[in-house]
């Protein structure tokens, strides 16, 4: 599927005066001693194509029009969830593509943060949405058992990072272009019965970590003072066309703690052919899109679900010399800013 036309483009960066700047250096599996073969040195990150939910989208789209755009108590904001496998690296002084080694398991992300309708057009032929400043990502090592049909296997093993808070006022559209057809274009059709509208839509870029940053070290071995994860070139499509729609999503679970290992997924394996109606209860949240996903509002129907595509760049700064010295600490530097391209 190509790139949406609206696609989003960085353009953010960390400002430290006097420090150096360098790859991000990652250990794949967090123990570099064991195989140093899975320890790379970036300047970018790429996420596999995925799904996500703007949980009470369409509850807030409804609740723009009845107050007429004044929105009192928060009631045309929605969360929006995400969850992606890092799947690929540009090596730090090139502009190649790299492949990770195999074996060393997968690494993961779920993504929440909270947005408020702007702007709904007539019959909901499109709607705008801008970012709220509330929000957290988290990192997860584990074997390579993520699904992104089921939703599952995203927030399991051990937690390597957390990121709070987003950058505020960031907008977003998207725009109904005709439907309803098949939610699922790929075949086989896992959502045998389930409508949706088709469209497409971008996000500007969002800056997680505005308020709060927690990393395991022996994942991320370039020490930092600051950081702050990208997410760039963020594009939204209707039908899904290369992922299956996923019928389960994760909220960020801010009382698990950073470097501990042996959680589980809050989203079962579990998936039933057939619309999002019939899907089984999980420990995580199974959307409620009603028979026409979409962003005209229907009785009952509280969310919208889309394919997304985004790129990840990481900014960080270490002290200046100065202070590397008065601290005592071998710290690296790090500025790693990326886009990956992609044609499909």
């Amino acid at each position: 599927m190509r790139k949406n036309l609206l696609s989003a483009l960085v353009a953010s960066a960390f400002a430290v005066g006097g420090a150096a700047h360098a790859g991000l250096i990652i250990d794949l599996d967090g123990a570099a001693t064991g195989n140093p073969a899975y320890v790379i040195n970036a300047d970018a990150l790429d996420w596999a194509q995925t799904s996500f939910l703007a949980r009470g989208g369409v509850s807030a789209i409804g609740a723009f029009g009845l107050s007429g755009g004044a929105c009192p108590n928060g009631v045309c904001e929605f969360d929006v969830m995400t969850h992606a496998t890092l799947t690929g690296y540009t090596p730090t002084g090139t502009n190649a593509p790299g492949a990770f080694p195999l074996g060393f398991g997968e690494i993961t992300m779920v993504a929440s943060y909270k947005e408020r309708v702007t702007s709904v057009g007539p019959g909901g032929a499109f709607a705008t949405f801008a970012s709220t400043g509330v929000g957290s990502v988290e990192f997860y090592y584990s074997s390579a058992d993520s699904n992104s049909l089921q939703g599952s296997g995203f927030n399991n093993g051990r937690l390597i990072g957390r990121l709070d808070g987003v950058n505020t006022g960031v907008q977003g559209a998207f725009f109904v272009t005709g439907g309803p057809a098949a939610l699922d274009g790929a075949a086989p059709n896992d959502y045998p019965g389930q409508s949706t509208v088709l469209g497409f839509g971008s996000q500007a870029p969002l800056t997680a970590g505005a308020s709060g940053v927690s990393l395991d070290p022996t994942f991320f071995m370039t020490q930092l003072t600051s950081f702050s994860l990208n997410f760039e070139n963020i594009s939204i499509s209707l039908p899904y066309g290369t992922v299956s729609p996923s019928d389960c999503f994760n909220d960020p679970i801010g009382g698990r703690v950073v470097g501990t290992a042996g959680y589980t997924s809050t989203c079962t394996a579990a998936h039933i052919p057939g619309p999002f109606s019939v899907q089984g209860a999980s420990g995580g949240y199974v959307p409620n899109v009603g028979p026409v996903n979409g962003l005209a509002v229907i009785p009952g129907t509280t969310d919208f679900i889309a394919q997304t595509d985004f790129n990840s760049a990481v900014r960080g700064a270490v002290p200046e010399p100065g202070s590397l010295a008065l601290m005592g600490l071998a710290l690296g530097a790090l500025s790693f800013v990326g886009a990956r391209r992609r044609s499909s």
